[in-house]
């Protein structure tokens, strides 16, 4: 928006704010779908508004029908990506731990792929961007109709609840959700400041732009290669979710707070590999966590709120680092998210102390 489009970054910025609130908007849309049953129409509906909004922006990329279509193909990605979540829960054959891992180890697959493509792409012109994306919902949409189907205890879930027969999530596992919930967003407010804040941070130490880009497909490669290693870890040892939440933290936190000394580009490498372990462990860990304290009738509530929160991070982070760092300076803010992180993350711990036992499980 701000080299192709020649907007102010004040205008750029309030866009992506509210790509974000209509991101969470269409997760707990999503969520709700997936309770209340058509759960397969929405989705293909959903994936057909985002494909038609991207195939709309090879024609139509301007101001402002660049923003109006990006923020709809956000909505439309927010209703999608809580469904496919949602329907990752009801696969039985699957360790929920595996799965998440494997929907997350391919979204990260397929970032690294769209990050060495797409420099090559843009010379070719800024249409094959958007070409080569609908080419991508196309075939999305494709994999959807011939695959996506709604399992059938989840069918008969739905039937069961139109007779008025539910179940709620206990109180004390919504505690413990609540809690995670509330981590997810703290780690997304400091993780925002990697893809906002950081780079003018790196200018001002006069790193080159390129340099912040190879951090990300450093980041990208690292999941790429660690997730797989973290799949057969799980499958060999049964790790227990919270254990690998924890670990997070500690290394959020410790990650988040090296960027106060990092002077010079080895130290950012440093820092951005702790922080995509931390990611690794985490990121696709929440969705299981909360699926495995979630009724059976509310999990498509609560894997929206899991894609709201951190969503809700990424919104108010920058925004909040910016004020932060013209306040005061880097060193506060980076002391922020990493203090942030610590007491939020001091919170969910005693919550499952509190609420569940050894196993997880609730206690009586």
């Amino acid at each position: 928006m701000h080299d192709y489009l020649h907007q102010s970054l004040t205008v750029a910025g309030t866009v992506l704010f509210f790509n974000s609130i209509t991101l969470i908007i269409g997760s707990w849309l999503g969520g709700y779908i997936y309770d209340h049953g058509k759960v397969r129409f929405f989705l293909i509906l959903s994936v057909l508004m985002q494909a038609a909004s991207v195939f709309l922006l090879i024609f139509f990329h301007d101001w402002p029908c660049f923003a109006f279509l990006l923020i709809l193909d956000n909505f439309g990605n927010g209703i999608s990506s809580t469904i496919v979540s949602s329907l990752a829960t009801g696969i039985k054959e699957k360790d929920p731990r595996y799965v998440f891992n494997m929907i997350y180890f391919m979204q990260n697959v397929g970032v690294v792929a769209g990050t060495m493509l797409v420099g090559y792409v843009i010379e070719i012109s800024i249409n094959m961007i958007f070409i080569v994306n609908f080419a991508m919902y196309a075939v999305f949409l494709l994999i959807v109709w011939l695959f996506y189907f709604v399992p059938q205890h989840v069918l008969a879930k739905h039937a069961s609840q139109k007779k008025g027969v539910s179940d709620k999530t206990p109180k004390k596992a919504a505690i413990v959700i609540f809690a995670a919930l509330a981590l997810y967003f703290a780690i997304d407010v400091g993780y925002s400041q990697w893809q906002s804040n950081l780079s003018v941070y790196m200018g001002q130490l006069g790193i080159p732009v390129k340099n912040y880009s190879l951090l990300w497909t450093i980041n990208g490669i690292i999941i790429v290669l660690i997730q797989p290693l973290i799949n057969r870890f799980d499958e060999s040892f049964q790790t227990k979710l919270t254990h690998k939440i924890y670990l997070g933290i500690v290394l959020f936190a410790f990650g988040f707070s090296s960027l106060i000394f990092a002077k010079s580009y080895p130290y950012f490498v440093l820092s951005m590999a702790i922080v995509t372990l931390g990611e690794v462990l985490t990121f696709p860990t929440f969705p299981a966590f909360v699926s495995s304290l979630s009724s059976f009738s509310e999990k498509g509530k609560y894997q929206g709120l899991v894609t709201a929160f951190p969503a809700l991070g990424r919104a108010v982070g920058p925004v909040l680092g910016g004020i932060i760092i013209d306040n005061f300076s880097y060193a506060a803010l980076f002391t922020f998210t990493s203090a942030f992180v610590i007491i939020v993350g001091s919170i969910l711990i005693g919550c499952v102390e509190i609420n569940l036992d050894g196993n997880g499980e609730i206690k009586k």
